[in-house]
């Protein structure tokens, strides 16, 4: 625990199984192996907002004031030698493996991330399309970070007000702050999420503020009032609240609908009602469970673990190993403990407890992090951004050739077409094994629009806002002469399915399940089938999570004019709807694979499945 000035809190071990539990959570929310283990974060949250506020309220009661720099100074000596270490690795990843078009992503995520404003640069990253489909950046995961870092500099100086007007009653004055800009926080989460795009309400610091806050309030009725004589009340809500999380864990989808509408307010409730349980002075049977050795060893270098387990994840992904699954997983958190234990115990609690003095640090710290930035920005040189219009009819008619020269002796030729769902199940087709060797050629494009009349004609967003459609064509005018190099025994044509966004053609506004766009689309799709000169297989579309609350009726309109129109060509239909929601219902796992880890695209083992299903329907 750190130290007050003048004194420090009581050690609570249960407190450290807390920490252990919250980052394993992480752990395996990004190993794919637990649905909702993001909501690992809330709990770190939650534990921030409780410490940070004990703290305070620990060092006003005894000296009547605050000393913020000492405050400050022991933030930056916690949390500011990792993170170094972190920008050096980043800078070698860099230097290393990184492509060129990555490298500008990356630089800008972490100078954001020395600035701890990771998190509103997420914000902002919905209106770069291509970021999404990038090759991860190391730096994902620092949002988080950035969120508690502007609640340290902020929280002290609302503390600092108040404890000046209330001096007497600072508790008190604490609690009703805390709880009121919680209050605020998880309307503003509610007013301000957009099943379409629900990165503002999921990043934001006012939005995500409430678990923090909420944590934050207890430490202050803690403060005001003591620990609860009813503990084996106490104990029953918490254990009632450990459940609910842990169905919430293992349940709760991150674009749900619900999440958004009052599952972030539940859960940041129900770790603070954890947090209660376990810091009462009798322990019961959540302080008992979270006091478990491991648990506590695991919060001991939670920092670390969270700081340093996705870059492991990235370099060690399953292409460059070979694996996947649990044993993939196992050898990401194996790397990713060694380095947090090594982390932790020769430079985090060294540099925290002294190894440095304080004169050095104040000295060091604006040097080191002038020297990160330079290192940085000279690892990051030569990054351009990725332009899908450089891959243009020469490019893709010399990568067909290739492609066909290099497809093995007697092998199905197999060629996509389509939009982002198509290009990243190109991708899991090449890991498909067949008795028949399979060449496949991926000519989808990410981002693409159809039909082709209207790309660069106007769109009108479900907000209201008119935006420009892409230029890019799913259907590109050379594709005949791709065709005609390639030779495919067999193209598989996949789109998205239909966008709840009115479409600006010929002075109307059109929008699926209206007569006139319907007209359009299976005209389009009618030429493109027709145009071939292969065996082509039409798939229908699965509603997709990533628009969770979003109407379905334009998605059944569009597979209904994709199910017409294969019928009238010859196309094969491979009903990829009725394999994804049978009954409507669609379903996230098969296996215990996640099908699509953003709610939309199918990827990893998830996209190997569905590509092997697509390739049996044909066979």
């Amino acid at each position: 625990m750190d130290s007050g000035r003048g004194g420090s809190l009581p050690h609570v071990a249960a407190l450290d199984g807390a920490r252990g539990v919250a980052v394993a959570g992480v752990l395996l929310f990004h190993g794919g192996q637990l649905t909702g283990g993001y909501l690992g974060v809330d709990l770190f949250f939650t534990l921030s907002g409780f410490l940070i506020t004990s703290l305070l309220l620990a060092e006003s009661s005894r000296t009547g004031s605050i000393g913020l720099g000492g405050f400050w100074a022991r933030r930056a000596r916690r949390l500011l030698p990792a993170l170094a270490v972190l920008m050096v690795w980043v800078a070698l990843y860099c230097l290393l493996f990184a492509s060129s078009d990555q490298l500008n992503q990356i630089r800008g995520d972490a100078l954001a991330t020395l600035a701890y404003g990771a998190n509103w640069r997420a914000v902002g990253a919905h209106q770069d399309y291509w970021a999404l489909f990038n090759a991860p950046s190391p730096l994902n995961h620092t949002w988080s970070l950035a969120i508690e870092e502007q609640f340290y500099l902020v929280w002290p100086l609302i503390f600092v007000a108040l404890l000046a007007r209330w001096r007497r009653s600072t508790a008190t004055a604490v609690f009703v702050v805390a709880l009121g800009f919680a209050c605020i926080s998880s309307v503003l989460m509610m007013t301000l999420s957009d099943p379409n795009n629900t990165a503002r309400a999921y990043f934001g610091t006012d939005t995500r503020a409430a678990a923090i806050l909420f944590g934050a309030a207890f430490a202050a009725w803690l403060a005001m009032r003591g620990p609860t004589r009813h503990r084996k009340e106490l104990e029953v809500v918490g254990v009632l609240a450990a459940l609910g999380l842990a169905v919430a864990w293992t349940q709760l989808d991150g674009q749900s609908a619900f999440l958004y509408r009052g599952g972030f307010l539940l859960c940041g409730l129900a770790g603070t009602a954890v947090i209660a349980a376990a810091v009462h002075p009798e322990p019961g049977a959540v302080s008992r469970a979270l006091s478990f050795l491991p648990l506590c060893a695991l919060g001991w270098i939670s920092y670390g673990v969270y700081l340093y387990h996705w870059p492991i994840d990235v370099v060690l992904d399953g292409k460059r190993t070979g694996i996947g699954g649990w044993p993939l997983f196992a050898l990401q958190t194996a790397s990713t403990l060694a380095v947090a234990v090594v982390s932790y115990r020769w430079i985090e609690q060294p540099i925290r407890h002294g190894a440095i003095s304080g004169a050095a640090w104040r000295m060091l710290t604006p040097a080191i992090a002038a020297a990160l930035v330079v290192m940085l920005t000279v690892s990051t040189l030569g990054g351009h951004t990725r332009v899908v219009e450089t891959a243009t009819g020469r490019t893709m008619i010399g990568d067909a050739r290739n492609a066909a020269r290099s497809a093995p002796p007697g092998a199905t030729r197999v060629m996509v077409v389509g939009n982002s769902v198509g290009y990243f199940l190109g991708i899991a087709m090449r890991h498909v094994h067949t008795d028949r060797p399979l060449a496949v050629f991926n000519a989808a494009y990410l981002a693409c629009t159809f039909p082709p009349e209207i790309s660069g004609e106007r769109m009108k967003t479900p907000e209201g806002a008119t935006v420009i459609k892409p230029t890019i064509r799913c259907d590109p005018s050379w594709e005949s002469q791709v065709v005609a190099e390639f030779r495919p025994d067999v193209v598989f044509w996949i789109l998205s399915g239909a966008a709840s966004a009115q479409q600006r053609y010929r002075d109307q506004w059109l929008l699926p399940c209206n007569a006139a766009y319907e007209s359009l689309y299976e005209r389009s799709l009618r030429h493109e089938l027709g145009a071939r000169g292969a065996k082509v297989v039409l798939t229908t579309a699965a509603y997709p999570f990533l628009f969770a609350g979003a109407p379905h009726r334009y998605d059944d309109c569009d597979n209904r004019s994709r199910r017409k129109v294969a019928a009238e060509t010859g196309a094969q239909l491979a009903d990829l709807f009725e394999f994804i929601c049978p009954g409507k219902e669609c379903r996230e796992r098969q296996d215990g694979v996640l099908l699509r880890s953003d709610g939309l695209h199918y990827q990893g083992r998830g996209g190997e499945i569905v590509a092997r299903w697509l390739i049996d329907q044909v066979r």
